[in-house]
């Protein structure tokens, strides 16, 4: 959800560019290609950003399935990218909140930083 907040307020940072271009050359289909270039050529970097960077943690979410780790079913989190944390080639293991809390805490006090609350 960070990861979209993020590249929504990016999204609106490319709104500028556009008015400038289109304003100052006019409305038109080559006018608003140039500013679409522009843009892209200017923002690609702030996506690979965002997209990419482990400065911002990844979940993976299931609506429903079984807990990896007690076997309760319900829905199910993983932690795939935090810093000092990368399971994007690792076989993918699902967690209830409860165990999802257990590992996230465990993990903090190894030192990897994980947003939200410990114990």
């Amino acid at each position: 959800m960070r990861r979209f907040v993020l590249y929504l307020v990016r999204w609106q940072l490319s709104t500028p560019i556009l008015w400038l271009v289109v304003k100052n050359l006019g409305v038109g289909i080559w006018p608003t290609m140039i500013a679409n270039l522009i843009g892209g050529s200017i923002f690609f970097w702030i996506d690979k950003f965002i997209f990419t960077s482990k400065a911002v943690e990844m979940w993976h979410f299931r609506e429903r399935g079984i807990c990896d780790d007690c076997g309760k079913e319900t829905s199910l989190w993983r932690l795939v990218l935090a810093p000092n944390y990368d399971k994007r080639h690792n076989e993918p293991n699902f967690l209830c909140m409860d165990c999802s809390k257990q590992k996230t805490d465990k993990l903090r006090k190894q030192g990897i930083k994980i947003r939200g609350k410990s114990k």
